[in-house]
């Protein structure tokens, strides 16, 4: 018996997309439904073409193979794009639909999109979206391990930075570096990696054994009971992020901070 040809789509690119209103009907138990029965979408409207770095005009037409309007014929039959209680599936013998739908400014997921236009929608991507969410999930457990594998000494120091009370248990700290981690995991591991997180926690320490004193209005040097004034402070910044600023970037800073670091490691010794 001959074989049954296979005439399934190649790759699975040639399946019906299946698209989503964005918003949901603000009060659905009032409204009858989540969402509106009927919304129809603009037929046309002027998008960037990144291709030709350019401002094309786009319209969904019957019959036409293409949608950008400077390749169609001055009169066509525009159609109405329709989703019908939030959905609108598009078959794939309907490209020229796909292809304006993937264009449209009102696409959550085109990265060319106007961003002054609403968004309204976006293709539904089950396989896509969990392997966004399984990445997403995997840079919080990432961070989150950072908190328990690091040093205990480094994770305090970087606590103190990002305004962590430390003067608390070890375990109520890293479960508040945990929670951090856990809220923005791209920053968090950001900001262990930044050099100014450690010169942060160096000009802290110094004033923690009292090389120096950050107020309000400067730094200074801290000799017992007397204080000379290193520079003063910009005022409504934050005194430690600036002077650390200044230490790095101040050829006069520098100079300053080789001597602090000096006497700093001396009393911490």
């Amino acid at each position: 018996m001959r074989e049954k040809e296979n005439n399934a789509p190649l790759g699975g690119m040639l399946k019906a997309r299946h698209y989503k209103l964005s918003r949901k009907n603000a009060k659905p138990a009032l409204q009858g439904r989540h969402y509106p029965s009927i919304k129809v979408l603009p037929s046309e409207e002027e998008i960037y073409d990144p291709e030709n770095n350019k401002t094309r005009t786009i319209r969904y037409a019957v019959g036409e193979s293409s949608v950008y309007k400077d390749e169609q014929p001055n009169v066509v039959v525009k159609s109405d794009i329709i989703f019908q209680n939030g959905s609108i599936i598009v078959p794939y013998t309907n490209p020229s639909l796909i292809k304006f739908l993937e264009l449209s400014n009102h696409n959550a997921d085109n990265p060319h999109r106007k961003t002054e236009k609403k968004i309204m929608f976006k293709e539904l991507n089950p396989a896509r979206d969990a392997e966004e969410a399984l990445v997403a999930e995997e840079a919080v457990a990432r961070a989150k391990a950072l908190v328990f594998t690091l040093p205990f000494d480094e994770i305090k120091g970087y606590a103190r930075v990002c305004g962590v009370n430390v003067k608390r248990s070890a375990s109520e700290i890293k479960h508040d570096m945990v929670t951090l981690a856990g809220k923005d995991p791209k920053g968090f591991m950001a900001g262990l990696d930044d050099p100014m997180t450690k010169r942060q926690t160096d000009v802290m320490d110094a004033c923690t054994v009292q090389v120096i004193e950050i107020s309000g209005k400067g730094v200074y040097w801290k000799h017992g009971d007397t204080k000379n004034l290193i520079t003063p402070v910009p005022v409504g910044v934050d005194g430690v992020l600036w002077f650390s600023e200044w230490t790095m970037t101040n050829e006069d800073g520098k100079d300053v901070f080789k001597e602090i670091d000096k006497k700093t490691k001396a009393l911490m010794a």
